[in-house]
Parts: C-alpha cells; structure tokens; sequence
C-alpha cells in the first residue's frame, strides 16, 4: 500500500512580473531547460516558452517596492486576487473512516483556496483473494472551471505467470477469489493505456508516451532494498520497476482537454517449478511467477493546449502532500495479516491501528528517507525544479508545518489557508485586509 498516496514531491517556477527586460532571466532559462531534459515540456513547448522568455520586454519596470510594504494593486483587480507569484492555498485531508473503526487520516495536502476536493477510501472485501486491491484510496482537486485539476487512483496489484498450464489455474484462483487476477506483465505506459484509459478515461486518446527514468531509478533502489533477503536467500529471482506517463486528449462536455496520466509498475519475479516437468516427475524450477503492482496512478489535467502552462500550480499542489505514516504501516499489517483475521473483524484492524502507532517511530526515519528520495525524482520529471520542503512553525499554535522550499515568507490565516510568496515586500495583511500571520522559518 506506497500506493497511491506516495505521490511526488514536484517543484515548480512562479513567472512574475519582473521577469525580463533586456534579455531572459538566465534562471528561468535554466529551469525550462531542466523542464525540457526531465520531459515536462515536450521540443516545440520549450522553445516556445524560451522565445517567449527571450522577447519579454515590460513598457515599463515595475516600481520597486520598499521593503515591508504591500505591492500595488490596480483598482480593477479584485481585493482577495493573490498577486503574481503567491499562492493562496488551503489544508485539505484524505481520512479512512471505515478501515479501523475511527477517522483515521491517509495524507494531507494543500490546494487552491476556490478549488473543490473530494476524496473516497473504500474498503472492498470482494478482493479479499488480492489483499493489496482491498483499499482503495482516491481523491481529486477541480478548479471552478471544472476541468483543471489533479485526480490520485486507487493501486492496483495482479499476478502472472509464464507456465502456460499453470494460467488456467491463477484464473481459477481469481474466480473463486483465492487470488489476485491474472493479467500479463507490463510496463507503466501499457498499464495506462490497456488498464487505467479503458476504465476510467473512456474515450480518451492516447497521444504522447514518456518514461520517467528518475522516478524508476529511485523506486528501484528502494524496491531492491526491500526484496535483498529473500533475493539472497532465493526465494525471489529479482525485481523491477517502470514508470512513465501518458498525454491523453478527449472531451469534457464539449470542452477539449488535454492530461498527463502518470503510473509506476513494480514487478517481483519468483522461482516456479514447470508443470509439465512435474507432470514427469522432474523438479525443474525454470518458470516465473510475477507479482505486479502499480501504483502513484494519477493525473493532471486541463484545457487543451494549457497543460504546460499550469505545471507550476500542479507543482505546488503535489509538492504540499503529506503521507500518515502510521496509516502506511497500519495497512501494511493488516494486508500482511489477510489471512490471519477475518476482513469484517473491525476490532483486529483497530488493534493493528494501535499497534501500528505503537511501533511506527521504529522505522519512520528509514521510511521517510526512501520516500523523499522517490519524491525528489518525480519533482525532477514532474515539476520544472526541485524545491525540496521546509519546515514553518504557526506563531498561533505552535505547529510544525513542511511546505514547499524556495519562497521568500509563509502565512496562515488560521483558518486552514497558507500563502506562499516569492514576491519581495508582499504584506497579504495589507493587500487582503485580513488577518495573516507570518510562519517562522525554522533553521
């Protein structure tokens, strides 16, 4: 269960109105080049965006600002509107109310003010044969318009095997629901075209395929440090990843609209004995069992010929998920205890909860640290540079807060908001006529 929840932690550029004037702000065109080389932007769009950057040239610089005081608004501007370069964002949570008999939190995460979330953890006992398929997490983030926005969906694990007689017996399984359903193995972008597109994106048209290298590379090292013992010990032959994402084009209503959709696939291959050798009376372990899951599956999407344009906002909105740690290790327990407790036992799943809180302290920094490194590259493939978090403390209660690194001031209104700036001077005191309060940067 990394699942879905284990999203990325993508960095992003805010373009402000002091841009450029003689020539391009030789950052911007750094960063669009690692935006180019991590496979955000496709040739045409980046040089585009650089022609763009190149030629930017105000009528007029901006007056500077003195230091403290809040930029000036024009009048047509409405009062609430963010300036350039600041975010006005708010605390959302992904809970599980039915897995441990209470609330329990999945993730939280930060979006747009105005934007609309939804969010769904379900339980699915039919897949009580697949423990991994049993919870399903799921949520979506949509803009006013009702088009942009970020949806996460749910893992998926299925088994495979390359014993032809011993097919027929997995699908047995599945039908009687003592396994996971059987399916060839594939890659990431297969798995989205073939699996995720006919389900949940009827319609759509598959365009542009692109690996993400960094992603694979750093979800394998954790993958292989995982499976070492039972690799060491021969129990499993290897293990790989995959991971890529899919451009799909199609309609909602009549409105044309373009998404990136993003999966990662890991494959665990291990020993099996031929069936027609048994059937001979030869032990011969020269077939392959496979286990396969993908998970991170999940999408950004807007008006067609926008998706570029609105990577920064993407950015900032993955880059502020936070994973429970103590539900990733509950769930864990209880997928690992399937077939131990009954799946209906709401007690056992609260006493795994308990237990999960008890002991995950043991094994949270590990945890984190191969988290952060599976972030840190999709921030590379998905974001336009990597920002990495820092930490804030809330001068009203005193919480510690992570939000995205590489912005001048934080504020809170506490009310669940935050406002992120990159802009010097900005007061949202001022400008808003509201009362934010400045975090403190811890150092």
């Amino acid at each position: 269960m990394k699942a879905v929840v284990s999203m990325v932690l993508s960095g992003m550029i805010a373009l402000h109105a002091a841009a450029a004037f003689a020539q391009a702000d030789p950052d911007k065109l750094r960063a669009l080049e690692n935006a180019y080389k991590a496979g955000v932007l496709d040739k045409a769009e980046y040089e585009a965006k650089k022609r763009a950057l190149q030629a930017a040239r105000p009528a007029t610089p901006p007056a500077p600002q003195a230091s403290g005081t809040a930029p000036q608004r024009s009048a047509a501007a409405p009062a609430a509107a963010p300036a350039k370069g600041v975010y006005r964002m708010r605390l959302v949570r992904v809970m599980d109310k039915q897995g441990f008999g209470e609330p329990v939190e999945v993730l939280r995460m930060l979006i747009p003010a105005d934007w609309r979330f939804e969010d769904q953890v379900n339980w699915d006992g039919s897949q009580s044969g697949c423990p991994a398929n049993i919870i399903q997490v799921r949520f979506r983030a949509v803009a006013p318009d009702g088009v942009t926005g970020l949806e996460a969906f749910p893992s998926y694990a299925w088994t495979w095997t390359d014993d032809s007689m011993m097919q027929s017996i997995l699908q047995q399984q599945a039908a009687n629901r003592t396994g996971c359903a059987p399916y060839p193995v594939m890659g990431a972008a297969d798995f989205i075209r073939n699996m995720v597109v006919p389900g949940l994106r009827a319609g759509a048209q598959p365009r542009d395929v692109e690996p993400l290298p960094g992603v694979a590379q750093a979800e394998q090292r954790v993958a292989e440090n995982n499976a070492r013992p039972l690799i060491q010990a021969g129990y499993v032959r290897g293990v790989r990843v995959d991971a890529a994402r899919v451009r799909l084009e199609y309609s909602v209503g009549n409105r044309p609209v373009e998404e990136w959709m993003a999966a990662t696939v890991s494959t665990s291959i291990t020993p099996a004995a031929s069936t027609a050798e048994l059937m001979q009376g030869n032990m011969n372990y020269n077939s392959s069992n496979y286990s396969v899951g993908a998970y991170n599956v999940f999408g950004v999407r807007a008006p067609r010929g926008e998706l570029a344009g609105r990577a920064s906002l993407f950015g900032m909105i993955i880059s502020s998920v936070r994973i429970n740690p103590q539900y990733i290790a509950a769930a864990a327990n209880f997928i690992a205890s399937i077939n131990k407790i009954n799946t209906d036992g709401a007690k056992d799943r609260h006493r795994i909860w308990q237990e999960a809180n008890a002991s995950i302290q043991k094994t949270w920094q590990e945890t984190r640290r191969n988290q952060q490194e599976v972030q840190d590259r999709q921030a590379e493939q998905f974001g336009q540079m990597i920002r990495g978090v820092e930490n804030y403390v809330d001068p009203r209660t005193n919480e510690r807060i992570e939000l995205s690194a590489g912005y001048r001031n934080a504020w809170t209104n506490g009310k669940g908001e935050y406002l992120l700036s990159e802009t010097p001077g900005f007061d949202p005191a001022a400008t808003f006529k509201e009362d934010w309060r400045e975090l403190k940067r811890e150092r």
